[in-house]
């Protein structure tokens, strides 16, 4: 039976050219042309003297060698001990000089990613960058895509496509695909010799690719068949095409206008309690946070000089007192004094109003709440030993049954709002769950906050009635208008350049 044959790329001879620059040569190997050609390799080496079983010693030694280096293809762990095989196993069937493995990328550019002997590579090296290119040119393009086996002179191609060759000392490669069962590639083999390829050696190397391959492929990570299809059939550029044409469709959906502001929640309608005099406050007789009843007192006032004018207002109505009844009875008695009783009881009024308004002033060096809830204030050490003046806000009572949200929203941030716009809470104890809100109102002018920045005021209430603790804080998202989401994304710096420009 006539033994099978397989056509692989080689170069034709050419008698007036020699491989690097087209000179006639005299040397031993015969010369070959820049263009390849198919040629056809036997299966089995002829001349051979057939053996009374039918092999000799020599023929099954090679077939010996390709089963074991076959075994070791599928007895790799991983990619990289593969890797490592094909570039340096190989030799065993084709004695060439230096071996170098090429991938191909995602975008299908071919580079150098193994070398035969050494467990890394520099990509530095120049022959690295001298293979890379050749690699790369563009008239290797057709030739790499047939994903067929091929014969080649490296140093002759190189000079032809105009690259670097000076570094390219063997000349004879052997370029071996290796593919999946479907014929996608993988990698491939390129194999360098300073000598002519033999047929036997290039005939032992290509069913050889196939266990590579079949090892490759099952070493691989299975992407989904539908990715598959999508690398096979989209390129990078339809692949940015497609995102630009959903990226353009996608700026143009319409999106609610929101802004980020600190947030707490406080008390709904508390009560205020303010200085009713000027003075210094003395103490603070209920703790900050406590519940306190209609009636307790709550604040204590300095009262030294207010206690001494109600004592000496007292006096002097004591002394007026006394001269109007000296003037009522000598008036009486003698009709003489009649023209000064006038002038006794209006001094006796002014000492009993004076008397009265001291007495009222010392009752409000102590402050009593006026209704019953929860006292909301800082700390006693904020407020004791401080000067008040009368009128200023010392703290709040409020019922803890009854809480809204106050927002501070920047002037930079702020949008239009609307009454009964949705606002979503996050507390900086809980920010993984939000508490939804609809705007009651929100003040016409900003106000200085406490970090000293302007930020207009909007309270929101809860959409449930779940008691909330007055005081936690955290990030209120309140929502507004709808808008496109080009303009929701470049809101801001169109503001800030048009402040900036004035475009």
């Amino acid at each position: 039976m006539t033994s099978p044959v397989r056509a692989i790329m080689m170069p034709r001879p050419n008698a007036n050219s020699d491989a690097p620059g087209g000179r006639a040569t005299s040397g031993s190997e015969p010369p070959v042309q820049h263009s390849p050609a198919v040629v056809h390799l036997p299966a089995k080496p002829s001349g051979e003297a057939p053996s009374r079983g039918g092999h000799t010693a020599a023929s099954l030694e090679p077939v010996s060698r390709f089963i074991e280096l076959e075994i070791e293809a599928r007895q790799c762990g991983d990619l990289d001990a593969l890797r490592y095989a094909i570039v340096n196993s190989a030799r065993q069937l084709a004695d060439y000089e230096q071996a170098f493995l090429a991938e191909p990328s995602a975008n299908g550019q071919w580079s150098i990613t193994r070398a035969s002997s050494v467990v890394k590579i520099d990509r530095q090296a120049h022959l690295i960058k001298a293979l890379d290119s050749w690699l790369a040119a563009p008239e290797h393009a057709e030739l790499i895509a047939r994903c067929e086996p091929r014969l080649a002179n490296v140093v002759s191609e190189a000079t032809q496509w105009n690259l670097r060759s000076k570094v390219l000392t063997k000349p004879y490669a052997f370029w071996l695909p290796i593919k999946t069962r479907d014929g996608r590639p993988l990698a491939a083999l390129l194999a360098l010799k300073s000598e002519n390829w033999r047929p036997q050696h290039s005939a032992m190397l290509i069913p050889l690719a196939g266990a590579y391959g079949h090892s490759w492929e099952a070493l691989c990570p299975k992407a989904p068949v539908t990715v598959q299809h999508l690398r096979r059939y989209l390129s990078r550029s339809k692949i940015a095409i497609s995102a630009g044409a959903l990226a353009l469709c996608a700026a143009f959906m319409p999106v609610p206008m929101s802004a980020l502001a600190p947030a707490e929640i406080v008390a709904s309608e508390p009560r205020i309690v303010a200085a009713p005099i000027d003075g210094v406050i003395d103490d603070i007789l209920v703790p900050p946070g406590h519940w306190v009843e209609k009636g307790t007192p709550i604040v204590r006032f300095v009262d030294v000089k207010l206690r001494n004018d109600f004592e000496a207002a007292k006096r002097n109505k004591a002394v007026a007192d006394a001269r109007h009844f000296k003037v009522l009875q000598s008036a009486i008695s003698t009709q003489k004094d009649m023209q000064d009783l006038a002038v006794a009881k209006a001094e006796y009024e002014v000492a009993s109003a004076e008397l009265t308004y001291a007495g009222e002033l010392l009752q409000r060096t102590v402050i009593k709440a006026d209704r019953s809830g929860l006292l909301i204030y800082s700390a006693k050490s904020d407020w004791i030993g401080k000067p008040v003046a009368i009128g200023e806000r010392l703290m709040e009572i409020g019922d803890p049954a009854k809480t809204e949200i106050k927002i501070e929203l920047p002037v930079s941030d702020a949008i239009a709002l609307r009454q009964g716009g949705e606002v979503a809470l996050f507390l900086d104890g809980d920010p993984l769950h939000s508490i939804h809100g609809t705007v009651k109102i929100t003040s016409y002018r900003p106000t200085l906050t406490s970090d000293q920045q302007l930020a207009y005021k909007t309270f929101a209430s809860f959409s449930d009635t779940t008691a909330r603790r007055i005081g936690l804080r955290g990030v209120a998202r309140i929502s507004g208008e709808t808008v496109q989401l080009w303009f929701y994304l470049l809101r801001r710096p169109i503001s800030s350049i048009r402040q900036r420009v004035g475009l």
